[in-house]
């Protein structure tokens, strides 16, 4: 009979019933036996507490059928349990207890907000490939579990989430407080790679290290979360962390700035100065009223004597105040893009958000941008930045004939749950690539 390994014994001890963690991440690499312990977990539950009733999660319906059933029968023929039989998506057990296959698919116009799974009843349950499931699907999922039977038995209810690394809300709620040591003690992260595993065959070793793609090498042979395979991508991570401190980018005496305007907590409010295409300064406010922002606005264009036409904030919503208030330029995310500086072609872009978000992404990469060692960023702040730069990504690009765009903030919001202030911030720079004006007469402006 087969044996578990070491890391899925530690995961079983995590989902034991009386064990107060709920929430319990396992995996971080290919080959880890993320499956086996999903399957091992429910049958032994639903054998254990007749009645109760669970849920297999995936993105597709399709897929949990063909990839997790079939694992599943593995399962049960090693351990020789046969009182169960699978019918109308759903694990049946002789005692009463069943596994309910759910699509976790996301429908942002029919359903947003995953109020389909709104009436279901769970005991606990299994969320398979949790990169490519939306987090409103798990935040929804955790309100329906606890409810089928867990007082009569005394069930602490659980969830179980398996990936591979992802840079969206897995790294968020789970890997980044564990690696910085406060994750939360109702969460738990075990992190499994293939050389856990000590039942994988000789070939499947040999493939995984035969890897030679550097970012599928650092996901799936390392467990790196740093990295993401994202083909929609803009910039790659290493691009990205040169920006601080890795680059060489010369000062030219010439002062911008540029802010992401934001009121009363909605969102973080972002300024930053830069002496060319280096960030030698910056401002942030968790909650901040208007007259705040135009006031530290004013305090640094003073201090680094930057001409009015030479500011730029975020005009949407209440930052038009703070535009018209301190007398700078005013940048309007959905208007037109810019035409090229030296031709004068209009480029094809969806809107001026898009075209300035490209030309960061080629600035990125070709390391002509850096963040200076003088801005004092706290590591969650670096963290943060990265994760939105990588967040820059194409979007809806199939038809031949479609304006260029990128991924919408609510997209961004959903993967990282909040707005992607820095990047925007960083995006607005690109704007006087495309539109410098003459310096003004400084004499009279404060």
């Amino acid at each position: 009979m087969k044996q578990l390994s070491k890391k899925q014994l530690i995961a079983l001890g995590k989902l034991h019933w009386l064990c107060l963690v709920k929430f319990v991440f396992y995996g971080g690499a290919a080959g880890g036996g993320k499956s086996w312990l999903g399957c091992f977990w429910l049958m032994t539950m639903c054998w254990r507490f007749p009645g109760t009733r669970w849920f297999i999660g995936r993105d597709s319906l399709k897929d949990t059928r063909e990839s997790v059933l079939i694992t599943w029968g593995k399962v049960a023929k090693e351990y020789g349990f046969t009182e169960w039989k699978y019918a109308d998506n759903e694990i049946k057990f002789a005692n009463g207890s069943a596994v309910v296959f759910l699509d976790l698919s996301f429908y942002p116009q029919k359903d947003p907000m995953f109020e389909r799974l709104g009436s279901k009843e769970y005991t606990g349950g299994w969320i398979e490939e949790a990169g490519e499931v939306h987090f409103a699907a798990f935040d929804t999922l955790k309100s329906r579990v606890g409810r089928h039977m867990n007082t009569e038995y005394g069930i602490v209810p659980k969830i179980l989430v398996t990936a591979n690394p992802k840079k969206n809300w897995l790294y968020t709620t789970f890997w980044k407080p564990f690696r910085n040591k406060c994750l939360d003690k109702a969460y738990a992260f075990i992190r499994a790679l293939y050389q856990d595993n000590p039942f994988l065959s000789a070939d499947y070793i040999d493939n995984m290290r035969q890897i030679t793609d550097k970012v599928k090498r650092e996901r799936l042979l390392h467990g790196n979360f740093d990295y993401d395979d994202n083909p929609n991508a803009l910039c790659d991570y290493d691009s990205i962390v040169s920006m601080f401190g890795g680059n060489i980018v010369k000062p030219t005496g010439k002062y911008y700035l540029t802010a992401d305007i934001a009121r009363l907590g909605s969102d973080k409010a972002v300024i930053m100065v830069w002496d060319g295409f280096r960030v030698v300064d910056m401002v942030e406010f968790d909650v901040s009223k208007t007259t705040e922002l135009q006031h530290a606005i004013n305090t640094l264009r003073y201090k680094y004597t930057i001409p009015s036409d030479r500011c730029i904030a975020d005009e949407d919503g209440v930052g038009g105040g703070v535009v018209d208030n301190c007398g700078i330029l005013g940048f309007v995310n959905n208007s037109s893009a810019l035409p090229h500086p030296d031709s004068g072609v209009e480029e094809p872009y969806a809107n001026l958000q898009a075209q300035c978000a490209y030309k960061l992404a080629d600035m990125v990469n070709k390391r002509l941008i850096s963040i200076d060692d003088c801005v004092d960023i706290p590591a969650d702040t670096k963290d943060d930045i990265i994760t939105e730069i990588e967040q820059i990504q194409t979007w809806k690009m199939d038809d031949d004939n479609a304006k260029i765009r990128i991924k919408p903030k609510s997209e961004v919001k959903a993967d990282i749950g909040r707005s992607p202030d820095y990047r925007d911030t960083l995006l607005m720079r690109m704007y006087f690539v495309y539109r410098e004006h003459e310096p003004q007469d400084l004499e009279g402006v404060f």
